[in-house]
């Protein structure tokens, strides 16, 4: 079966070896940002250039306990994958966020439902050329 270029569900989620199940949402950024520039009598930007990129990623999970228990600061790998809609060869997508630095929990809870909780990552650049943010396909 063809790979379908459609994702669903979060699969396979760790950090610093951890696995982080009943995952509701997830998303990894680019976090990629624009310097533009216009002088003289230019109506509109003539220039628009990459100026810096700060890759993140956040989970929404109701095991609290688990997220909870990362520390601000904490640095590892994190990795997720987000399968293809029918499950076809090649079609699930793999993020690894080499260098993923924990930023933040935070929980939310509703008498009545479930609890979750969020959680945030930014990651940095070693030597600041590779960016600590790749994906392949699976």
């Amino acid at each position: 079966m063809a790979a379908t270029r459609a994702n669903i569900n979060w699969a396979a989620v760790n950090f610093a070896s951890t696995a982080i199940t009943r995952i509701t949402s997830g998303a990894f950024g680019q976090g990629g940002k624009l310097a533009t520039f216009k002088g003289d009598v230019d109506l509109y930007n003539t220039v628009v250039a990459n100026v810096t990129n700060e890759p993140h990623a956040s989970f929404t999970t109701a095991d609290v306990g688990t997220m909870m228990g990362f520390s601000p600061g904490a640095t590892g790998t994190l990795t997720a994958t987000l399968n293809d809609a029918r499950g076809a060869t090649g079609g699930a997508v793999v993020f690894t966020m080499i260098n993923a630095v924990f930023e933040n929990a935070e929980t939310q809870g509703r008498h009545g439902q479930f609890g979750s909780v969020t959680g945030t990552w930014q990651a940095f650049s070693a030597d600041g050329v590779t960016n600590p943010l790749s994906f392949t396909r699976q």
